[in-house]
């Protein structure tokens, strides 16, 4: 890869997904740089109609995954329990991302404080994952006492998932695909 012309530029292109994590909680002051990077994305209007639920209970993290697959799975247990898949890859810690459930920009404003965070804890030496199936853990009837439970306001939904945590191993840059982008002057 060519040099990189500064830090942030730098920590867009190294920035990989990473699904393997090593044990080790994050820094506490780093886990709120990344949180400030969150709460300072650009927002339509801005709203900033984000909540962010900070998740660092290995028991919680272990019953999320479960639940999250048993949800995949229709509730069937028996399928559920067949899969052996970490949906969070071992990573120390979750950030939950809900937003205002009445506003058409949410999903977009969310998404980039989400960028926000990755970009963050890239520049700081850490690595993440979105998780989109986390979605699933508030796909049932179940959903709106899971939202409490995890302290999400009235009138706002869970989103995203990103896991967060030191690498334990990093993936090689995926080839670009060409063609996609066009000039016209």
């Amino acid at each position: 890869m060519a040099e990189h012309p500064n830090d942030t530029v730098r920590s867009i292109m190294e920035r990989r997904s990473v699904r393997k994590y090593k044990t080790q909680q994050i820094d506490e002051k780093d886990l709120r740089c990344i949180i400030d990077c969150g709460l300072w994305a650009p927002s339509a209007r801005n709203t900033q109609n984000w909540h962010f639920t900070v998740i660092q209970n290995a028991e919680l993290i272990s019953w999320m995954n479960k639940q999250t697959k048993e949800n995949i799975a229709g509730g069937n247990k028996d399928k559920s329990s067949k899969d052996d898949r970490d949906l969070f890859y071992g990573a120390p810690t979750v950030i939950l991302i809900s937003g205002g459930a009445d506003d058409i920009w949410t999903e977009s404003n969310c998404a980039y404080a989400v960028e926000n965070m990755c970009l963050a804890a890239q520049s700081l030496g850490l690595s993440s994952v979105i998780i989109g199936l986390a979605r699933f853990l508030f796909s049932t009837l179940e959903a709106e006492a899971y939202a409490k439970e995890f302290g999400v306001p009235d009138g706002y939904k869970p989103l995203y998932a990103v896991c967060f945590g030191y690498p334990d191993a990093r993936p090689d840059p995926p080839a670009r695909i060409p063609g996609k982008v066009n000039y016209i002057k």
